[in-house]
């Protein structure tokens, strides 16, 4: 219908066109490493409404509903004059993206009982949640699947929140998208080394030590296995996705380096964000924090608040602990950082990372916080019928005060690079064991 989006949409000309050309597909078909990007699964199909799939740039969400599209098409779910992709990435205002939606979804529900429309990356477009409230108020969504994509999962949220009701009755309509952890990881490279019941612990250390490089991106890793190592463009495609996501916000580029570098230089120490402001030394407490929420939202950064015991809960107020959540994405912030001039690329950073992916690991999984009393412990993970404590330990040495932390939970862990046994009868485990066998993010249940 529109000639722009026609390379899209080349599913309306053949199958065989759309599996060979499409600018998504086609790649994929020649990427030797790929994951199931298969989170539609979980949609029911006999539940119209408004679904929402968020998740930071370049992290699968166009590609992985391409391959939606393929799906339903191979299956005969919908006939191919029913489905439209459309990117929002051109599309100015919610006027112009209402005008386009009407006359596609005219056209394409005229097929089928069924429509299916994508709208991919619509928060470039302004006031879009304008343009879905006045469709879905017309009664268009009661009848179809529309599909919402977008890198800022508090936007979409906040929107949607606009439309109660109209979204359709399906138990789940929200998905995220986040980076591989390393269970995900080793199970794209070598999956028999998470059905081995006694993984070779030198293999899998190697592995997580590559996991530090090429973080969860299926293009990092990729680069990664093809070549021993990433290429600069790479590092360039995600700066320039921080970057630019930031500055379309209108936010300032020299303050978001000084953002990241303070952050960086803290990475793994209690901070408040006063204390982070005054170290920058050029912006508010609250413009401070302003940013981060933003690096948050895009799943650049998440933070950990200080455990209430008591309540089981989190200290907002008290000092919190900052991790990157993808180690390439880490890399790429100091790379970055170090080109500026703002940063030596030579410090040591295996330490925090190991950290980093384990408390990741866990928030995944469900509430997850850090231990301050006279000594600390690193993660504070709440299960429904436990709490485990976990300390990381990659190169330093346990002090007397960590342990002595460590023993006032009776469910407590110490991970470390590769010893495995006990201290004062504080189970000692390798952490690349750990991730794999005793902590799964993906599946339900408790940690082992």
């Amino acid at each position: 219908m529109f000639d722009e989006y026609s390379n899209h949409n080349l599913f309306l000309k053949g199958m065989d066109l759309f599996l060979k050309h499409d600018p998504h597909l086609s790649p994929l078909s020649e990427t030797p490493l790929v994951h199931p990007m298969d989170w539609w699964r979980k949609i029911d199909w006999q539940a119209p409404g408004i679904y929402l799939l968020t998740g930071g740039r370049q992290i699968g969400k166009t590609t992985s509903t391409k391959l939606l599209l393929k799906e339903l098409l191979v299956t005969k779910r919908f006939p191919p004059q029913s489905i439209y992709y459309l990117p929002c990435d051109q599309i100015d205002t919610h006027i112009q993206l209402g005008q386009k939606l009407r006359l596609l979804l005219k056209e394409i529900s005229r097929h089928s009982p069924l429509f299916l429309l994508v709208l991919d990356e619509v928060t470039f477009v302004k006031d879009w949640d304008r343009a879905i409230k006045a469709l879905a108020d017309e009664g268009w969504f009661r009848r179809g699947f529309c599909i919402i994509t977008g890198s800022d999962n508090v936007i979409l949220k906040e929107a949607a929140s606009r439309f109660p009701g109209r979204r359709g009755e399906a138990s789940q309509t929200d998905f995220h998208l986040h980076p591989l952890t390393f269970f995900d990881y080793v199970r794209l490279i070598d999956p028999n080394l998470i059905l081995t019941e006694h993984p070779d612990p030198s293999q899998l250390l190697s592995l997580l030590k590559d996991y530090f490089q090429c973080g969860g991106h299926l293009k990092t890793i990729n680069d990664f296995h093809k070549n021993g190592s990433i290429k600069e463009a790479t590092y360039i495609t995600y700066e320039q996705w921080i970057q630019g996501d930031m500055e379309r916000r209108g936010k300032s580029l020299s303050i978001l380096l000084g953002v990241l570098k303070t952050v960086r230089e803290t990475l793994g120490s209690q901070v408040t964000y006063s204390s982070l402001a005054q170290r920058m030394g050029e912006i508010s407490k609250e413009t401070f924090i302003d940013y981060c929420n933003l690096l948050e939202r895009m799943d650049v950064l998440f933070t950990l608040q200080a455990f209430d015991q008591n309540k089981k809960i989190g200290f907002p107020k008290k000092a919190r602990k900052i991790h990157f959540w993808d180690p390439f994405i880490m890399n790429t912030v100091e790379r970055w950082l170090h080109r500026e001039g703002l940063w030596n690329h030579t410090i040591e950073n295996e330490p925090i990372k190991a950290e980093s992916v384990v408390a990741g690991a866990f928030k995944l999984k469900g509430p997850t916080y850090y231990w301050k009393g006279k000594g600390e412990i690193d993660v504070i993970a709440v299960q429904p019928k436990q709490t485990l404590a976990i300390e990381v330990k990659w190169t330093k040495q346990l002090k007397s005060w960590d342990l002595s932390e460590l023993k006032k939970h009776p469910n407590s862990i110490i991970l470390t690079q590769n010893q495995e046994g006990a201290n004062d009868g504080i189970p000692i485990l390798p952490m690349p064991q750990f991730l794999i066998k005793g902590i799964n993010p993906r599946s339900p249940g408790r940690f082992s």
